[in-house]
């Protein structure tokens, strides 16, 4: 039987490296449903950027994360295609760098479905269809562990994503489904391309290794937690040693 894997917000930053990470190490037979947001263009450059043998086993769809209804829309053409799943991987996450005093509710509320909402109810509809043995793998933050000071709501969505990990774990016991969560520190993404050296040079003090993380290195990670048959409930840091000093 092919294995059936989901990962949200996969065709880029970790999601990507994470997908890509998947694809390097599938049968022939495997096939990977990857959601994106808006963003088409990357979508497509994502896609067209594998071998053609692992093209065949991508299922691109779009679906806006911060939506119930979109979710719901990914979720029946999922079960309209697959029998079964197999690895789920809720990577979709969104920010802010507004200040705390100009939040706005919508906004506030926005990150609040898209991080944490949505991903409860995404787990709740495929967990039938989930394989005895499954895996579910959340990206979550060290800023759920350690508050950074740049992001509030996002720090509370991860610090929630990181109970919830642990939470679904007697709730998914009788199918014998794992749920562990990683947790990366500042990874060199596209989130960080208008950060100025100065504020490089300040976060690489505040880390033992001096540099941030390559996204290779949190998708090798998280590809040996999902596949990992004994790791359940644990949520695994990745920061380089951040604030060690």
């Amino acid at each position: 039987m092919s294995k059936v894997t989901i990962i949200t917000g996969g065709t880029s930053g970790i999601g990507r490296g994470i997908a890509e990470k998947i694809l390097e190490n599938s049968a022939s037979d495997d096939i990977l449903y990857v959601s994106y947001g808006h963003n088409t263009e990357q979508a497509e450059e994502f896609l067209h950027a594998q071998t053609e043998e692992n093209q065949k086993k991508i299922r691109l769809l779009q679906a806006d994360m911060s939506s119930y209804d979109e979710m719901m829309k990914f979720v029946s053409r999922v079960k309209e295609e697959a029998s079964h799943v197999d690895w789920l991987i809720n990577n979709v996450g969104i920010s802010t760098y507004a200040k705390y005093e100009d939040y706005t509710f919508d906004e506030w509320t926005k990150i609040v479905n898209t991080n944490l909402s949505v991903p409860v109810f995404l787990v709740k509809e495929l967990r039938p269809i989930m394989n005895e043995g499954g895996s579910i793998l959340f990206t979550g933050s060290y800023a759920g562990q350690q508050a950074y000071s740049s992001s509030l709501v996002y720090g509370v969505t991860k610090s929630a994503i990181h109970f919830l990990t642990k939470s679904l774990v007697k709730e998914l016991e009788p199918k014998q489904i794992r749920v562990n969560a990683i947790a990366p520190g500042f990874i060199e993404t596209s989130w960080h391309k208008n950060r100025t050296p100065e504020s490089y040079e300040r976060i690489n003090r505040k880390i033992a290794l001096h540099r941030f993380g390559e996204i290779s290195e949190v998708a090798d990670m998280a590809y040996e937690v999902l596949k990992n048959g004994y790791m359940n409930g644990s949520v695994v840091d990745i920061h380089g040693g951040y604030d060690y000093f």
